[in-house]
């Protein structure tokens, strides 16, 4: 095993210093957060399916809603791009025990490790539960397809007997994987806590927070309410957007590495200055490069190819191309500027004299 330590950043989180630390091992990326006082306790972050030919990427956000309680609270925060991108469920296992095991080793031991996967990584969390990572105490399955990606059917070496804790973080859209797995493997170690919106691993920061809480005491022997609505609805947050020739601009604050999703500081209270409710079409510019968008509650709501301007859980604007990359298609990176216009109204036709 090859490690390589790339960068150590100290960040401010609340009260607390909290180190940063990057590096790459065996060719997977990872980056970790630990608190200013460690107890051991370690929440390993697994992505979903990222296609073969995006770039390696381990980031995730030190937010105000996720990961600044658990470091508040003593966890330290770990993610890995597993050493390739694609359909990798194995490599990634063990990829994700290689990033554990090395933790353990430059800190001093994990005495408490909970695994949170979205997607792909809700298989490999799954899979984990049932024994594919040892030493694991709980998971956070979100969004969960629990298939084999070519046949369709579920994966095949799935035993349906977890041993630990499995809470599903699901929306009521992607129901049907975590209710089949629930009726097999029984309620004891299995929950699901519905998320009641539209999409795809469509939950808010504070939703999956409530989620790791919830397996942290069941762990400690207080099951949570087995059934339940886990939904959190989007705080309303101010705006801080700028008047933009009869738009709104503001900032790019997330590009999303596997499929060049944006969001943005831009916030529901924007759209509803500019008029714009779900079905409106909108202008997204970017510099010379421009998009034209639909309003929606989630990026499935148009067509493949075309653009969706929605509300994210955790009260952003995101622009998402269906099927595509809007990152790319507007030329723009994070901490960039986008404007959201208001569509023209289509032209009348002339009448005929």
């Amino acid at each position: 095993m090859k490690a390589l330590v790339l960068a150590i950043v100290l960040f401010a989180v609340h009260l607390h210093a909290a180190e940063v630390v990057t590096g790459e091992i065996d060719g997977a990326k990872y980056m970790f957060a630990t608190p200013e006082k460690w107890e051991g306790k370690l929440v390993l972050i697994a992505h979903g399916y990222r296609a073969e030919d995006q770039p390696l990427k381990a980031d995730f956000e030190i937010d105000k809603r996720f990961a600044t309680p658990l470091l508040d609270k003593g966890w330290a925060i770990a993610s890995t791009s597993y050493r390739r991108n694609g359909w990798i469920i194995e490599d990634a296992i063990t990829d994700l025990k290689v990033l554990r095991d090395h933790i353990a080793a430059a800190k001093g031991g994990v005495n408490r490790c909970i695994l949170v996967g979205s997607s792909m990584g809700g298989l490999i969390s799954t899979l984990a539960a049932e024994g594919a990572i040892d030493n694991l105490h709980g998971v956070v399955a979100i969004g969960a397809y629990l298939g084999d990606r070519e046949t369709g059917a579920y994966y095949q070496t799935l035993s349906w007997k977890p041993k630990v804790p499995v809470l599903f973080l699901t929306n009521e859209t992607e129901l049907d994987h975590p209710r089949h797995y629930r009726e097999k493997a029984g309620a004891e170690t299995t929950a699901l806590w519905e998320i009641k919106r539209p999409g795809h691993c469509n939950v808010s920061a504070i939703e999956r927070y409530h989620a790791v809480v919830a397996v942290d005491g069941w762990i400690d022997g207080t099951a949570p309410e087995k059934d339940k609505d886990g939904t959190v609805r989007p705080p309303a947050r101010k705006s801080t957007a700028a008047k933009q020739d009869g738009g709104l601009a503001g900032k790019i604050t997330f590009v999303s590495a596997s499929f060049g999703n944006l969001s943005s500081d831009l916030v529901s209270a924007d759209l509803d200055t500019l008029k714009l409710k779900p079905g409106d079409k909108a202008i997204v510019k970017s510099g010379a490069a421009q998009l034209e968008a639909t309003v929606a509650l989630y990026r499935t709501d148009v067509e493949e190819g075309k653009t969706a301007v929605y509300v994210t859980p955790d009260g952003w604007v995101a622009i998402v191309i269906n099927g595509g990359n809007a990152a790319e298609a507007l030329q723009v990176k994070k901490g960039e500027r986008v404007t959201i216009y208001p569509a023209p109204a289509p032209a009348e036709e002339k009448k005929s004299e």
